[in-house]
C-alpha cells in the first residue's frame, strides 16, 4: 500500500510537469499562440481555489484506504504522434494512472476533452485531476495510521 500511495504521489508530481507544458495548452487551446494560449502558460493549475467559503456539501471520503488500493499506479511510455495521430501531446517515460480506472472508483475526478486527430477525427479523451486525489490520498495515510496505532496497541508496543 505503501508503495501504490507513492506511485500515486509521485505520479501526481509527474503529471503535474507536463499538465501545462506547450504540448497540453495546445490541445487545451487548440492553438500554439494567441491570449488563451499564453494564459494556460503563464497561469498553470498548481493552485486551485479551495476556500470554504467556495463549497457546499462537503463529506469526508469514506473507506478511502478500500478506495485508493483500488487504483493501480502505472510506469509507462507514452505514444507517439505517429501512433496516436494526435499533435502535441507528452513524449517519454512517465508515472501515473489510467484515467479509465480512475473514473470506476472516482469519477468525480476525470474530464473528457475532444480533440481533432491529423485526419480530422474528433477523438474523445479522457484526463486526470490528479490535485484531487490529494484528498483522497490524505485521508488513506490516516487510515493506515489508524489500523498501525491499533495493530501497535494489540501487540502491546
Amino acid at each position: 500500500m505503501k508503495k501504490l500511495i507513492g506511485i500515486l504521489v509521485l505520479g501526481s508530481i509527474s503529471t503535474l510537469s507536463h499538465s501545462y507544458s506547450h504540448e497540453s495548452c495546445v490541445l487545451q487551446t487548440g492553438a500554439t499562440t494567441g491570449k488563451a494560449y499564453w494564459d494556460c502558460r503563464a497561469n498553470p493549475n498548481f493552485m486551485r481555489f479551495s476556500d470554504q467559503s467556495l463549497k457546499k456539501n462537503t463529506v469526508q471520503v469514506d473507506k478511502a484506504l478500500e478506495k485508493v488500493s483500488k487504483l493501480k499506479g502505472k510506469s509507462f511510455e507514452w505514444k507517439s504522434s505517429e501512433e496516436t495521430g494526435i499533435e502535441n501531446l507528452p513524449q517519454g517515460k512517465d508515472i501515473g494512472v489510467i484515467a479509465q480506472d480512475v473514473e470506476k472508483v472516482f469519477p468525480e475526478l476525470i474530464q473528457a476533452i475532444k480533440v481533432t486527430d491529423k485526419s480530422g477525427t474528433e477523438v474523445t479523451l479522457k484526463k486526470v485531476n490528479y490535485a484531487g486525489l490529494v484528498g483522497v490520498l490524505i485521508e488513506a495515510v490516516k487510515e493506515l495510521k489508524q489500523e498501525n496505532k491499533e495493530l501497535r496497541e494489540h501487540l502491546g508496543l
